[in-house]
């Protein structure tokens, strides 16, 4: 059974363009084009909704949700750069010819284009929130520009000037779009219309305003004509998700490898013989395929046994690292909890001694009274003398763990960077012995090829025009092999640059956070004594009676 569903600026009353036209025609208050000034603005926030219904003036642009600029004659978009929060944007019934001067409107969800005189889809790369968009009744041609928009719901764009059936196949990426309008365009005229929208957009729930029928869907997917196209379509489909699920492996892969500090030997053989190094001169040598595959051999090995070992140093590192840093939080804490109960106790005992002191009228504090004050004082001083004494000697130490955890670390470091530099010694001589089997060859075949000239009239121009030349060939070679020894003093930089980058940044952020920590420390111990000094000074000055049920102000020492 058929159901309607209001679709992004249109209804199932088939007579709504009629009607939102005459509504246009009947707006005779608005008869020059406008552009978006501040008192449409103001006029056209519809949330938040004032407690007393009039307009916001001034406007707070930052908090506005919901804007309605309908029937307004404006023939631009512009002046919306300062609404954060907007998620519903209504322009419809405009003279808008183009999309443009959204792209800071980033929570937008709905966005009402319709009845205006668009050409192009454009100008929507960053609204990816975008939910509902209604294009509907524009001058529309093709259906593109959609990108930046992956949680599309809904779309309207009927009534514009789509013809062909192969534009509804760019729909195909929207995973989330159910509701889709096209009435209107000559493109529902073509018989296969239904069919063709069925097999290209399975998960669609609504064409043109009507429920669609699953067995309908069903039917289109197993029997639509242009089935091979479908299929074809399906497989590039196939191959993309293919390459992109490869690519994210690939980088999973990397951002592993790169927390052990080897990511530069992944991939190593297929930069070194990548075609802007790779002469084709040397790929007419015979000799060349099998010094290429031992090259190729030998250095899988190489990078097999580096990464054995230095995988093995580096969890090391790591459990290191973390059970540095979980000891460091740890004496923080114990520290911390120590100073609050030091604290706590200091204002239970000042509580208890102000409730104790008896003032007689006007005749002031009582010398027991006054010696009592005095005592809570020095007490007092005491207190900090031994939070400051606490905090210097918990710095110390935290300071002195860091030199003594930095110079383990830096051994560890440098034993992993020594390995490095041995791995591309190793890769250095590989080189060599490729570079040195390489030239041999290449003199031996360019000479061969000198004595036969019966070779210049093979159908291989490609091996006659570089073996002819033997200069050319011989400068290849050197440039090849120059190219391999540049990458390699490339790659083990960095490497070495990593590690060291490494241990400087993980100190430096831990001595910058101690310091900011002391700081914070020595400052609310501070103010913990000011204020507890500050209430003792006016108890023994006040001659009211002392409020017991006072715990003298929060504690915020060291949070």
């Amino acid at each position: 059974m058929a159901e309607s569903l209001g679709l992004g600026g249109a209804s199932s009353n088939p007579n709504v363009a009629r009607i939102a036209i005459e509504q246009r025609k009947k707006k005779n208050d608005v008869v020059e084009p406008q552009v978006i000034s501040e008192e449409l603005l103001i006029e056209g926030v519809e949330e938040p909704v004032r407690p007393d219904g009039e307009p916001w003036e001034p406007i707070d642009f930052p908090a506005v949700t919901s804007l309605r600029l309908s029937f307004q004659n404006i023939i631009e978009i512009a002046n919306l750069n300062n609404f954060d929060s907007l998620t519903t944007l209504r322009l419809d019934n405009n003279i808008i010819d183009s999309i443009a001067n959204l792209k800071l409107l980033k929570q937008l969800t709905w966005l009402d284009l319709s009845f205006n005189n668009i050409r192009d889809i454009e100008g929507l790369s960053e609204l990816n929130n975008l939910l509902d968009l209604s294009l509907y009744h524009n001058q529309i041609e093709e259906i593109k520009g959609l990108d930046g928009c992956p949680k599309l719901n809904i779309l309207s764009l009927g009534h514009n000037n789509i013809k062909e059936l192969k534009q509804i196949d760019y729909l195909r990426k929207f995973q989330n779009l159910r509701c889709l309008c096209l009435d209107g365009n000559k493109v529902c005229q073509n018989e296969s219309y239904k069919q063709h929208v069925f097999a290209y957009l399975p998960t669609l729930k609504y064409l043109d305003y009507m429920l669609i029928d699953k067995k309908a869907v069903a039917q289109a997917q197993e029997g639509y004509g242009n089935m091979d196209e479908l299929t074809e379509v399906r497989e590039r489909e196939q191959a993309e998700q293919a390459k992109l699920k490869a690519r994210k492996e690939k980088e999973a892969i990397i951002e592993n490898l790169k927390g052990a500090f080897l990511d530069c030997t992944e991939d190593l053989f297929e930069e070194m013989f990548a075609k802007e190094i790779e002469p084709e001169n040397v790929t007419v040598l015979t000799c060349y395929p099998q010094l290429k595959e031992d090259y190729r051999d030998h250095l899988a090995e190489s990078i097999k046994t580096l990464r054995a070992w230095m995988e093995e140093r580096n969890e090391g590192r790591v459990k290191k690292a973390n059970a540095f840093e979980k000891a460091v939080a740890a004496a923080e804490k114990e520290s911390e909890e120590e100073a609050f109960q030091m604290v706590r106790d200091f204002r239970s005992h000042k509580k208890k001694v102000l409730a104790q002191i008896d003032r007689e009228d006007n005749a002031g504090l009582k010398p027991e009274m006054e010696a009592m004050i005095q005592q809570l004082l020095d007490q007092l001083s005491g207190l900090e003398n031994h939070l400051m004494a606490n905090e210097i000697q918990l710095q110390e130490s935290i300071y002195e763990a860091i030199s003594d955890f930095e110079a383990r670390i830096s051994e560890i470091v440098k034993q992993m960077s020594e390995k490095g530099a041995e791995f591309f010694r190793q890769v250095e001589e590989l080189e060599k012995v490729f570079y040195t089997g390489l030239m041999e060859g290449a003199n031996s075949e360019v000479e061969a090829f000198a004595q036969n000239q019966d070779l210049a009239t093979t159908d291989d121009t490609n091996k006659a025009k570089y073996l002819g030349n033997k200069e050319e060939m011989i400068q290849a070679c050197v440039n090849f092999y120059e190219g391999h020894t540049g990458l390699i003093v490339n790659k083990e930089d960095y490497m070495s640059n990593q590690m060291t980058g490494w241990r400087n940044s993980f100190f430096e952020r831990h001595r910058e956070k101690q310091y900011h920590r002391n700081r914070k420390r020595v400052m609310d111990i501070k103010k913990v004594v000011d204020d507890c000094r500050a209430e003792i000074t006016a108890a023994s000055e006040v001659g009211e009676e002392y409020d017991e049920n006072d715990g003298g102000g929060d504690m915020t020492y060291g949070r």
